[in-house]
């Protein structure tokens, strides 16, 4: 190190941090510092046996390299010096942490991750310069998330959808640590708990699809709900379904790739890739054979024509005729649950379902697992 280096400093705060290494156990202290030019950075002193010699060249450091001055002193002199790359705010790096994730992960994440930033980060921390993300900042921010509710409902957002906005914030953070030399520092503030009463899986039971679907008059609703039901797919990998994907002859259905409204650009949907990315062909039962002999698509998208039909009509149509049909309200989705619920009440193991859902057997183990309750105590009241 030049013994000429001279820095500004502002606070007498720093941190340890413990290592273990082929000399055995050493600590690290690190405290912030500001360049005579107004470029404030991270500085580590790295090696010490002791907590104490840790504390002791820090002092020692602070004494021969750095002038004591106020926090608004040092501002002044950054803002004085600033350059466009000394500009660390949140909101400038979100764009471009968002840039590099073009190439890596699919634009419906992005879109979901952008969603979740300009309504929880980009209001609280938007203009905040990165390096002044501090512990207590964070505390303050989590308990403020913690308490957030949800305007349509005014229930407490779930604990998933919370954990899911500190999660994106959290690999942000580490993205700017990587770059800019910055301190992720929600890495060392634990996540709150919240007891939550866990929901019941919502899904019909055979005899209720049968009650709702005796009830659809449109044809091209009849064989869509029909196929959700079968097959147990997502939504948008069905209506993502070209007529070419649908072969009757070898009674299976080619479900590679699917439909997202979570674009980012102005296109009202994008096709892309299914979750699980799986592109064997799926075998179909005979009922759902019978229903798709009977049906003629038309235009590029098996159901919808020349462009699919649209989430909140399906959505619109499904609730109506489930009301006509007087069952239970359950959301499109939960006729994905109500396939696998059908499925382990025949007896299918885990692996199978999985196969048939798309999905991977853990993510399947860990949503339906429960729904085999019933057949542990079959299998128990067996045994005698």
């Amino acid at each position: 190190m030049n013994t000429d280096e001279r820095y500004y400093i502002s606070s007498n705060k720093f941190s340890t941090q413990e290592r273990i290494t082929k000399r055995g156990r050493v600590y690290d202290i690190i405290f912030r510092i500001v360049t005579l030019d107004g470029v404030e950075k991270q500085k580590k002193l790295s090696g010490f046996f002791t907590k104490g010699a840790a504390k002791e060249a820090y002092l020692d450091f602070v004494q021969q390299h750095c002038e004591l001055t106020k926090g608004k002193a040092i501002r002044k002199k950054k803002s004085e010096n600033a350059t466009p790359k000394d500009d660390l705010k949140v909101k400038t790096l979100a764009a471009l942490y968002f840039e590099s994730l073009s190439n890596q992960i699919k634009d419906a994440t992005i879109y979901e991750k952008k969603k979740l930033f300009d309504l929880f980060l980009i209001p609280r921390f938007g203009y905040m310069d990165v390096r002044d993300i501090n512990k207590q900042e964070l505390y303050k921010w989590q308990d403020e998330l913690w308490t957030t509710k949800n305007t349509k409902t005014g229930d407490y957002c779930s604990y998933r959808y919370l954990t899911k906005i500190r999660t994106y914030f959290s690999a942000f953070l580490t993205w700017c640590s990587e770059r800019y030399e910055t301190t992720n520092y929600l890495l060392q503030i634990k996540k709150p708990k919240r007891r939550t009463s866990k929901k019941d899986m919502q899904f019909w039971t055979r005899d209720e699809f049968n009650r709702f679907i005796a009830v659809v008059d449109k044809p091209v609703y009849h064989t869509l709900f029909m196929t959700m039901f079968y097959t147990g797919r997502r939504k948008g990998e069905i209506l993502a379904l070209t007529p070419n994907d649908v072969d009757l002859s070898k009674k299976s259905i080619s479900f590679t790739k699917s439909l997202t409204r979570k674009t980012l650009t102005k296109a009202p949907f994008e096709i892309t890739s299914t979750k699980a990315e799986k592109k064997a062909a799926t075998p179909i039962c005979d009922s759902l054979l019978q229903e798709l002999e009977q049906y003629t698509p038309i235009g590029d998208f098996y159901f919808g024509g020349d462009t699919p039909l649209t989430d909140n009509t399906i959505r619109r149509t499904f609730n109506a005729y489930a009301a006509k049909a007087n069952v239970k309200q359950i959301r499109i989705h939960d006729l994905r649950h109500s396939f696998v619920s059908l499925l382990i009440h025949l007896g299918a193991p885990l692996t199978v379902v999985a196969d048939l859902i798309g999905d991977t057997l853990a993510q399947v183990t860990k949503t339906y697992a429960h729904l085999y309750d019933e057949d542990k105590q079959s299998i128990i009241a067996k045994i005698g």
